[in-house]
């Protein structure tokens, strides 16, 4: 390194040579503050891999350095290659150069950037919540399954929009802990992650004025006032048509099961109205079937999800440290334990099982935003009347309206040519 100093000293001597004094004088002065005087904090980003020269172009492109090129010079003679650490870091204009290679090279970040991608079950979130000093996994997994916080908190009498824990359900927050990107302080407790997650999918469903976060979020009557519109209609009262129920919280709770058995079949947001619609047409089938139809109805009320089944499977046996979560299934899911009340396949013909008809327990996985408006306002059935869809191996979805066509179809769809 005193070689790489003295390549940096030679630099700075040829620039006097080069362009004179007034360069010399440029040379030192872009070392100082790009704006003394000034306080204002910027949020500046380190993710992993990024390299000096990264980390010099956005903080010339925020305004925090003058020269990007002596940065990268200077910040490879204090050894900022080596000591960079990912997270967020509120900077000021105001700061020098070495000021700013410092607080870099510190290892603390004022937040670290946790990324939750969708859509995911539970027990697949502490893989991504990394770099939080007061983050227990297992505390996480615990409180998810159960959705009583370390300390005790029943999370169902603290908060409305979350429903008591179901029968025979495996996770009781699956699909209310919203997938997102996160800025969490590094000192985060298990405790902040879950209510921050579950704070934000309400934010989603009503979301507050600027500057006064939450807001809406605490009762009721706040969020279904200030709830999001489907086509004109407030969200809850979508929902409550939609799951026959007048219970906004079970409505919700419908819906967000729905939204993940949707969330698992697609690659697109834009393929979730009709997703969505072909299970609450099977689900409307499964009603029909409960008031006393004796038609078994396209489905006989079977979600027939084969992500349920996958679901059903992991839950049993969840995959090892080097395992799998939602691996595709080596047969009909009819073959996985049916004795899972997660798994909505229809028994195969002649079986004596039962099976379980209706919707599971609770959500498979966590939803977003389009495919949580897609559930709780489905199309009319009556204009959408597919009971099958079918995922070809380019991600497009198909639909149709029975067996007969569904089976029809698939052999040709198995030999779909993607477009590149």
């Amino acid at each position: 390194m005193k070689v790489f100093g003295r390549i940096v000293v030679v630099v700075l001597v040829v620039v006097v040579f080069v362009v004179g004094f007034g360069g010399a004088t440029l040379a030192f002065d872009i070392t100082q503050p790009s704006v003394a005087g000034s306080n204002t904090q910027v949020r500046f980003v380190v993710v992993s891999g990024d390299t000096t020269n990264s980390v010099a172009a956005r903080l010339a492109k925020d305004g925090l350095i003058r020269n990007d090129v002596l940065f990268r010079l200077w910040a490879r003679y204090r050894h900022l290659d080596t000591g960079i650490e990912p997270g967020v870091y509120f900077l000021t204009p105001n700061m020098t150069m070495d000021q700013i290679i410092h607080r870099l090279q510190n290892g603390i970040p004022d937040q670290i950037v946790v990324t939750v991608p969708d859509p995911l079950r539970l027990t697949q979130y502490p893989g991504y919540i990394t770099g939080l000093n007061n983050f227990d996994a297992t505390a996480f997994l615990k409180t998810a399954k159960t959705a009583v916080l370390p300390d005790g908190t029943q999370l169902w009498k603290k908060y409305w929009f979350v429903e008591p824990p179901q029968t025979n359900v495996a996770y009781a927050l699956e699909g209310y802990l919203y997938p997102d990107t996160y800025d969490f302080n590094a000192s985060a407790t298990t405790t902040t992650v879950i209510q921050t997650m579950l704070f934000t999918l309400m934010e989603q469903i009503c979301p507050s004025p600027t500057g006064a976060p939450d807001q809406y979020i605490y009762t009721l009557a706040l969020c279904k006032a200030h709830a999001i519109t489907i086509n004109g209609v407030n969200l809850f009262t979508a929902a409550e048509k939609a799951y026959f129920t007048t219970n906004d919280t079970q409505a919700l709770y419908d819906t967000l099961i729905v939204a993940s058995l949707a969330s698992r079949e697609i690659l697109h947001y834009s393929d979730a109205a009709g997703v969505a619609t072909v299970y609450h047409n099977r689900y409307l089938d499964w009603v029909a079937r409960q008031n006393g139809a004796t038609e078994p109805g396209q489905t006989a009320g079977f979600m027939g999800s084969d992500p349920s089944a996958e679901y059903a499977r992991d839950t049993d046996n969840p995959p090892g440290p080097n395992g799998k979560w939602w691996a595709p299934l080596a047969d009909s899911g009819s073959k996985i334990d049916l004795g899972n009340p997660y798994n909505t396949e229809a028994p195969p013909s002649g079986s004596s099982a039962t099976g379980n008809p209706g919707l599971p327990p609770g959500p498979i996985a966590a939803p977003v935003l389009p495919e949580i408006t897609a559930a709780a306002a489905p199309m009319d059935e009556s204009k959408f009347p597919n009971f099958y869809l079918y995922s070809d191996n380019c991600g497009n979805i198909h639909y149709y309206p029975d067996l007969n066509s569904f089976s029809a179809a698939i052999p040709s769809l198995n030999n779909v040519t993607c477009s590149k």
